[in-house]
């Protein structure tokens, strides 16, 4: 099963994304701060990270650089409310593998579960 650490400080944009990584059959782990995602990280060694870009004690793109360091194959996608201060290029200048916007829109997130399966050889499977 595909690990999935999820990085958010904002309560009820976390449970929902993770209720709906879940529910798409993924192992899913979550963190509220930088501190939390990087020990969970090393611990955990999870294949997917869904990381804020603004975190109150680090920013995602330290988090990013700290974390490919560790594992150059972790496939990054950010989140974040904040398209002014993080924009998509800059996630893609990072080398991350996606952006999604807040408040996520849950089909676009469904979707990007469903290309992360592919990516892993896993294929489609049931959304229930």
């Amino acid at each position: 099963m595909i690990k999935i650490l999820l990085c958010d400080d904002e309560i009820f944009a976390r449970d929902a994304m993770a209720k709906i990584i879940k529910r798409r059959g993924f192992d899913v782990l979550v963190a509220s701060n930088a501190e939390e995602c990087i020990d969970l990280f090393k611990k955990k060694e999870p294949e997917v990270l869904f990381l804020d870009v603004l975190l109150p004690d680090l920013d995602g793109d330290h988090i990013h650089k700290y974390l490919k360091e560790i594992k150059k194959d972790i496939n990054i996608y950010y989140v974040t409310g904040s398209e002014t201060v993080f924009t998509k290029q800059n996630a893609e200048s990072l080398g991350a593998k996606g952006y999604l916007s807040k408040p996520v829109d849950m089909e676009e997130l469904s979707k990007v579960l469903e290309d992360i399966k592919k990516n892993f050889g896993e294929g489609s499977e049931s959304n229930n």
